[in-house]
């Protein structure tokens, strides 16, 4: 059995259940009725057995007082006892067992004469007996949930070490005979043999429904299948209906996978059509149907021909040398675009080419350049890397087979468009990420970043190739200025309109681009406030009168659904703020400050 935790009393000492209980002193019932019957004359002999009576009453009385009293200690003790679980419980019953004993040794105590304590002894007795077969039938009880836990515990332990062996037959099968055995011993209370092969047969099965889980989660219905094969009668109906249908659903996944890959791949080309190496420098590639294929190095996308079908993608390097990746199903990129080693420029038919030039238009020897840039695998990357999508031509492509039955090309094309729709979230949202610490890196250092090649390269794969060419141009952009753009300019109070009025959208967009074109330190606070947004908390503005302003504005549009001419923003902002701080209007006062708003609209729309 399971260890019990040290336990420190929690029960309230027998002295804090009742003050001390002593007997009767000075004048008795008895003895001021004798003192009476004195007084009176009486004969006290004759009296002697009423006086007897009497005491025998007192002492009844004063001993049942005291059993009652300590009754309701014995039923807080028995009450705090059972409020424990476990090993604590087990752990406390002896010291419970000896705070009974004490309760009832203070009792008598308490009381002065032989005839309370007879009464006080009749009294409690029955309860102290009733409380100490609570307090032990709560600890055997605690003992049993303890033992069944440690043993569901050690089940739960080797089913999940099974499981976990699903890729290694010999392993799986080793730990499943050690769940059988363990279940085993956990049928001592069957009634029968079958009773007992139906405890081990539902331990079984539920190592086997782990392991088939964690098959399809890592996508390998096939294994999952065989694992069904082998034990899937070990499974409740239930359970195997789960899994059979979990089963199904994953090899219709795992095809309609498939299909989209050989989409993205070219359809055609799957078939065996092979593009022949555009000269003897240059060389083939063997690919995965629809795999990622990255450039070996960065630089500006310069041409794209043959698009959708076998693209070739050219791309012009910082030293002017360049590479062409001939035989893409798809093209994930466009001329203009700036990609470094982490992009993906398109998706792979069966058989790609990788040609080269040297800096002075010379072929250059394509092989040497794969193997310095690390082999096949700085091309050929994962089939479900995100990457930019032709989605017309995709849905053309699936609709065009026409080995597919009416009911799998509704199912492939819905595939289809889930994919590419998740693989566009998740580019706009690491664009958006990545511009944010743009942003940040140029307000803290705008002369160290100057074009693309200033940023680290971590941070400019994670922007998708088209961003950063924006990016690159607004950089470049900021370099060549003469002046900072003005503190809030127009696209600046848009931004913050935007904020407040549709802050999904707000924080989807890519604040890079916009540096040169939005005042640093403005840029960088929006893309705090953006970044607050995306993750779902307040956006850290000050509640200031320029915030009030800003609200206010907004409100505005929404409640008249029409947005205010851009250009006319700073004005309306500078404004409204004049006549707020002459007439030293607190940005609580939200009534005020929108009237103000009002009147510096209308005051700037007349004017235009």
């Amino acid at each position: 059995m399971m260890r019990a935790p040290t336990y420190t009393p929690t029960f309230t000492p027998v002295e804090a259940y009742h003050a001390r209980f002593t007997a009767p002193s000075g004048p008795t019932l008895g003895n001021t009725i004798g003192r009476v019957l004195v007084a009176g004359g009486a004969d006290l002999n004759q009296m002697s057995s009423i006086h007897a009576a009497i005491q025998a009453l007192t002492d009844d009385t004063a001993g049942r007082a005291r059993a009652l009293q300590d009754k309701a200690a014995l039923t807080n003790l028995v009450d705090t006892h059972a409020g424990l679980n476990g090993g604590a419980a087990v752990a406390t019953q002896p010291q419970a067992l000896d705070e009974l004993t004490k309760i009832q040794a203070a009792g008598q105590a308490a009381l002065g004469t032989p005839g309370m304590i007879t009464a006080y002894d009749q009294q409690i007795g029955p309860a102290l007996n009733d409380a100490a077969n609570q307090i032990t039938g709560h600890a055997l009880r605690q003992a049993g949930v303890e033992r069944q836990a440690v043993t569901d515990q050690e089940l739960q332990s080797a089913q999940q070490a099974a499981a976990s062996a699903w890729q290694d037959p010999a392993r799986f099968v080793q730990g499943l005979d050690t769940v059988k055995a363990i279940a085993a011993g956990q049928t001592g209370n069957a009634e029968n043999e079958d009773d007992r092969a139906a405890v081990v047969r539902t331990a079984v099965g539920g190592a086997v429904a782990k392991a088939v889980g964690q098959a399809l989660a890592a996508g390998e219905p096939e294994f999952a299948a065989h694992i069904m094969g082998g034990w899937g009668d070990t499974l409740a109906p239930a359970a195997y209906q789960v899994a059979v249908a979990r089963l199904g659903q994953a090899a219709q996944t795992q095809r309609m996978a498939s299909i989209f890959g050989e989409a993205a791949g070219g359809n055609a080309q799957t078939a065996g059509a092979e593009t022949p190496p555009p000269s003897p420098d240059a060389i083939a590639i063997s690919a995965p149907t629809g795999a990622a294929v990255h450039p070996i190095a960065g630089g500006t996308v310069t041409a794209l021909d043959g698009a959708p079908d076998n693209a070739t993608v050219r791309i012009l390097h910082p030293d002017g040398s360049s590479t062409a990746y001939g035989g893409l199903g798809m093209a994930a990129v466009a001329p203009g675009d700036l990609v470094t080693p982490g992009h993906v420029i398109g998706s792979a038919s069966p058989v790609i080419t990788l040609a080269a030039t040297s800096p002075a238009g010379d072929a250059a020897d394509a092989g040497t350049l794969l193997r310095n840039a690390g082999g096949i695998g700085a091309v050929i990357g994962q089939a479900d890397t995100p990457r930019s999508w032709d989605i017309s031509a995709m849905r053309d492509r699936i609709a065009q087979r026409g080995d597919l039955s009416p009911e799998d090309q509704v199912l492939a094309t819905n595939f289809a468009v889930r994919r590419m729709t998740a693989d566009q979230a998740q580019l706009a949202a690491n664009d958006a990420g990545a511009g944010r610490s743009i942003v940040s890196l140029f307000a803290a250092s705008p002369d160290s970043i100057r074009h693309a090649a200033d940023l680290p390269a971590d941070l400019a794969a994670q922007m998708s190739p088209t961003a950063l060419a924006r990016v690159d141009a607004a950089l470049r952009g900021a370099a060549q200025a003469a002046t900072t753009p003005a503190p809030d300019n127009a696209t600046a109070l848009r931004l913050e309109l935007l904020q407040r009025q549709s802050p999904d959208i707000f924080s989807q967009v890519n604040l890079a681009p916009l540096i040169g074109t939005v005042n640093p330190a403005d840029l960088a606070r929006i893309a705090e406030n953006q970044a607050a947004v995306a993750t779902g908390q307040d956006a850290r503005d000050p509640q200031d009168r320029r915030t009030a302003i800003l609200d206010a504005v907004a409100q505005h549009e929404v409640m008249n659904a029409n947005s205010l001419p851009d250009e006319a923003l700073p004005a309306i902002q500078n404004r409204a703020d004049t006549l707020l701080r002459l007439n030293r209007i607190d940005p609580g006062d939200r009534t005020t400050i929108g009237n103000a708003v009002t009147d510096a609209i209308q005051s700037q729309i007349g004017q235009s």
